[in-house]
């Protein structure tokens, strides 16, 4: 739930600014403020003109992490308020906080069709039970995006890795071509297997 207006503006500037200090510990209460800051465009009334100048003048904070803190907060309030409770109330059933940028791919999951509710699922379970770093869950979301990939169109998955590997094989001649001196009858042959490779490609 977005902090209402109504708390006094050098509060929440202030809570803002001490909260983003330790934000690594509890990102998700710097992004209810960071939300609420947004929405309301109270930045404004410190004198700055956009949110991105607010967050890294003020608080140290890049533009994109701002960005992705409060989409992902965002994104548990609509989706997964459990997690916000949970965390608001130090409960001990959440074992583990999970890192904005894992929700923040989570989030993005849920709006690819290519994945499967079981999909979903299980990239869930990762990121909000098991609190797993973002770079296992990104590997474990691209695992999926190939394996769906290739249950959809094999073939062209297949041939896809063909293309690829002829071109690099042409590329790799074209250089040995221009690295080598002769002898000519050499060159020649790698010419034409230049051509031949290059008629391959589909």
């Amino acid at each position: 739930m977005a902090i209402e207006v109504s708390l006094e503006q050098d509060e929440l500037r202030g809570k803002a600014a001490e909260v983003a200090r330790r934000h690594k510990a509890s990102w998700i209460e710097l992004g209810q403020y960071l939300y609420s800051i947004q929405k309301n465009k109270m930045f404004k009334y410190w004198g700055y003109l956009e949110f991105d100048g607010y967050c890294a003048k003020e608080l140290g904070i890049k533009p994109l992490t701002a960005l992705k803190m409060v989409r992902s907060y965002q994104f548990l309030e609509r989706e997964e308020p459990k997690v916000i409770e949970l965390n608001s109330t130090g409960s001990e059933n959440l074992r583990k906080i999970p890192s904005f940028e894992a929700v923040n791919i989570l989030r993005l999951a849920r709006r690819n069709k290519q994945f499967t509710e079981k999909d979903l699922e299980d990239i869930r379970e990762e990121v909000l039970e098991s609190g797993k770093e973002p770079k296992e869950v990104r590997a474990r979301v691209k695992c999926l995006l190939t394996d769906r990939k290739e249950s959809i169109d094999p073939s062209g998955v297949q041939k896809s890795r063909r293309n690829i590997a002829l071109k690099r094989l042409i590329s790799a001649l074209a250089y040995a071509k221009r690295e080598l001196e002769g002898p000519e009858y050499l060159l020649k042959q790698m010419t034409e297997l230049e051509n031949k490779l290059e008629d391959q490609i589909e």
